[in-house]
């Protein structure tokens, strides 16, 4: 149990947080906070209202018959920096730099009601849609800057993962559908017109492992599939595991485990699975990882002082053959 401000509110993560960035002497931002961010389930309730903070990336345009491959440099044959990886901490918009894998800081997101932001989708039109506890934000990848796009029904609670998602994974032009799953592995998809959310399906069980649920985000690539971290047999603190996602029933199919914990961003560019890990309240810091999407290991690539709240990529990501 937590005590903020004569509420007692289980479970919390979703915490407002004020940051301060810099640009000119880093690329990566840094800031502290108090109230501890425990699981993914956490990040589901607005509790604490007084707390002090502080704090010290051009797309391929894949061809429609077929994968890219990422850019090189035609004087150094290294890789551009092209990605439309974005990440996020409670407040503050990132974008992961391809090139050199580091987080470059966008711009204050300055949510209403200093609301922490939970996840975030990037569409093939790299528009950013956000959510928090109880609203769908759009986000200017440019700025950071938020919009409210509506306030969510009562239907729609309880996300821990948001991704937009092709309604057809083969074909460029298909429409897109706004998907969040919660912790309890339900899958569903949500209305930016009136706020509602509609049951889709289900990350059901393994016959192992148990139930599988939600244990922070899902990415869905055209051309690449649908893949989720989850957490089995209902221990929201035990090891991440990546998963396959069916398209039509939303079952995950276990690939393995992460080596990882609160992995509550995805991201995919240039075929590499890219994470956004949590490294919790006493750390006050996060690492990105990659993610062998044949065995779900995860790799090291670097810690910051930043905590990672969520993640997202736009949908026509390029893959590599």
């Amino acid at each position: 149990m937590v005590w903020s401000s004569g509420l007692n509110l289980p479970n919390l993560h979703e915490i407002p947080i004020i940051e301060i960035w810099v640009t000119a002497a880093t690329e990566f931002c840094c800031f502290c906070c108090l109230g501890p961010v425990e699981s993914a389930a956490m990040r589901t309730l607005l509790a604490v209202v007084l707390l002090t903070a502080c704090s010290p990336s051009d797309r391929d345009n894949p061809a429609a018959d077929g994968p890219s491959q990422p850019d090189t440099s035609p004087d150094t044959g290294n890789p551009v920096d092209t990605s439309k990886v974005y990440a996020h901490s409670g407040q503050m918009l990132y974008r992961l730099n391809n090139a050199t894998l580091a987080a470059t800081p966008i711009g204050p997101m300055m949510l209403a009601d200093n609301q922490s932001l939970l996840d975030l989708a990037v569409n093939k039109d790299d528009e950013i849609i956000g959510i928090t506890r109880d609203k769908l934000y759009s986000i200017s990848p440019t700025t950071g800057a938020s919009t409210l796009v509506k306030d969510l029904s009562a239907s729609a609670t309880g996300f821990t993962s948001l991704s937009f998602a092709p309604l057809d994974l083969d074909d460029p032009n298909s429409n897109e559908i706004l998907v969040a799953a919660n912790d309890e592995g339900t899958v569903f998809s949500i209305s930016s017109v009136d706020g509602t959310a509609t049951m889709l399906g289900s990350y059901g069980t393994d016959a192992t492992l148990g139930q599988v649920i939600s244990s922070g985000d899902l990415i869905a690539v055209r051309g690449f599939g649908i893949y989720a971290t989850v957490d089995v047999n209902n221990d929201p603190d035990g090891i991440d595991y990546l998963a396959r996602i069916d398209p039509v029933t939303w079952k995950a199919t276990l690939i393995g485990p992460t080596g990882y914990n609160k992995i509550f961003g995805l991201g995919y560019w240039g075929g590499i699975i890219y994470g956004f890990v949590d490294d919790g309240f006493e750390a006050a810091t996060g690492r990105v990882i990659q993610i062998d999407q044949v065995t779900g290991a995860g790799l090291d690539l670097g810690v910051a002082d930043v905590r990672w709240f969520g993640a997202g990529v736009a949908t026509d990501a390029p893959i590599l053959e």
